[in-house]
Order: C-alpha cells, then sequence, then structure tokens
C-alpha cells in the first residue's frame, strides 16, 4: 500500500514525465542533464559496494541520487544500461585525462600506450570494489548482449588507434597490415589486465604494474619490429612461391591426363 508521500511522489513523478514529453515548461539544461547522470551513476556506484548489484534496485538507486522513481527512467531505462554507462563514462574521463598531459604529443609509441593503461587503472582505482561486483557480468557477456558493451569497446578502439596514428605520423611504427586484429588484441589485453589488476594484493598493486610495464614492452618492441607486417609478407612468399608452383604442377597433371584421354578418343573413332 502506498502512503499519503509516495501517492504525492508517484502524482509529481508522471507529471514530470509529461512535462518533459511533451515540451513542457520543466525543460531542465544540458548542464542539468549532465550532473543528474552522474549522480545516478554515482548512487550506482556506491549502492553496489554497500550491497551487491543484484541488491541495487533502481528504486533504490533513485532515492540514492535524490531523484522520483519515475525520473530516474528519463536517463537510464535499466540498471544494466546504467552499469555499461559508467564503463563507457570512464573511457571519456580517460581520453580527457590524457589530453591534460602538456607533453603527451612527445610520449614515444610506447610511452603513450603504457600511460593509457596506467592512468586508466588510477582513473578506476576509488570504484575497485565497484567493479569486483560488475565487470565480469559486463564484460563476459552473451552475444546477444554485445551491442550494450559496444559504445565501450569503440572508446577504448579510437584511444588506441589515435595512439597508433600519431606514432605511424612520427614514422616511429609502419602502417600495420592487420591493424583491426592488432585493436582487438589490444583490447583482450585490456580485459586481462583489469581482471588481473582485481586479483592483485601486491603492494600499490606493484605486480599489475610490473606486468603492464613488462607486457607492453614486449608489445611495442614486436609492433616497431614490424613482425606482423614480416609475417603477412611471408605468408605472400609462401603463396606465389609454394601455392603457385603447385598450380603449375596440377596443371600439368590435368594436361597428361586430358592427351590421355584425346589418345584414347582418336583410337575410338579410328576402330
Amino acid at each position: 500500500m502506498y502512503n499519503c508521500y509516495s501517492l504525492f511522489q508517484l502524482f509529481i513523478d508522471i507529471y514530470t514525465m509529461w512535462l518533459l514529453k511533451n515540451g513542457g515548461s520543466m525543460k531542465i539544461s544540458r548542464e542539468q542533464k549532465s550532473e543528474n547522470r552522474k549522480k545516478i551513476l554515482k548512487a550506482l556506484v556506491e549502492l553496489v559496494i554497500a550491497k551487491d548489484l543484484k541488491s541495487a534496485t533502481m528504486r533504490g538507486i533513485a532515492r540514492e541520487a535524490g531523484m522520483g522513481d519515475a525520473t530516474i527512467y528519463n536517463y537510464f531505462p535499466t540498471k544494466d544500461a546504467m552499469v555499461y554507462a559508467y564503463y563507457e563514462d570512464r573511457f571519456d574521463q580517460v581520453t580527457q585525462a590524457l589530453k591534460e598531459i602538456p607533453d603527451f604529443h612527445t610520449y614515444t609509441f610506447q610511452e603513450q600506450l603504457q600511460t593509457f593503461f596506467e592512468t586508466k587503472l588510477d582513473l578506476l582505482l576509488e570504484d575497485r570494489e565497484f567493479l569486483e561486483k560488475t565487470f565480469k557480468t559486463a564484460f563476459f557477456t552473451l552475444s546477444q548482449d554485445y551491442a550494450r558493451v559496444r559504445p565501450a569497446k569503440d572508446k577504448f578502439m579510437a584511444i588506441v588507434q589515435e595512439i597508433f596514428d600519431a606514432a605511424v605520423e612520427a614514422e616511429e611504427i609502419q602502417d600495420q597490415v592487420f591493424f583491426d586484429l592488432t585493436i582487438q588484441l589490444f583490447w583482450e589485453y585490456y580485459i586481462g589486465i583489469i581482471l588481473y589488476w582485481l586479483t592483485d594484493d601486491s603492494d600499490r598493486f606493484e605486480a599489475t604494474t610490473l606486468l603492464i610495464d613488462k607486457s607492453i614492452d614486449l608489445a611495442a618492441a614486436s609492433i616497431r619490429a614490424g613482425i606482423g607486417n614480416k609475417i603477412f609478407d611471408m605468408g605472400i612468399f609462401l603463396f606465389k612461391n609454394h601455392l603457385l608452383s603447385r598450380m603449375d604442377l596440377v596443371r600439368d597433371r590435368v594436361d597428361l591426363l586430358h592427351g590421355i584421354k584425346r589418345k584414347f578418343m582418336e583410337k575410338s573413332h579410328g576402330k
């Protein structure tokens, strides 16, 4: 049963939604919408840390954010949508953080990659408990849920691609023949680093820092050496010099069979 306050709040929420949908006078500014969105995501994080993802209800998140129960649906249709929005926003934050590094453009390819991953972890640190309860659920998802991961992944890809483009322009690395595959491998690497970090109990996560340092060093050295491009060149060489030569052999065998067939047909007609 609703008490008087709940009924009044429900009426306000419904009236607010009606005004927003019908161009009423209660329109709020873009800045206020952005602020409300941040409040909702902050409330989500706090409730999930305090309880768990399953126990954090839409109503509870709305109350924690200081909003009406129905108003929250103007921003997010479901709780899952909030979780994915959180991860998407964190890539916006890391993009901004990298832009605020005065001499980032002077960093080497390897330094930019390493700074990106380390900055990302620094921004996630205060919400580490939230990631412990949501990251696997969000990113080890079924194929039908992939569309919800895509916005965050696209932002990750855009950051890494910009780092690659800068390195190519500076002639530090070559254009990558298997660029799409390389970027995908970095995405998988990112997932692995986060999972490792979430289980890292070393002092100040030194084990994770060392892992990033060693693995990025190896990856950058491989890319600078053009290993992917060399593998491609070797594949072309093998195709031209072996497969095509085999084709000539097959062609010779086919010609031989045709010759035998002709002779047989000639003898048949002669009879």
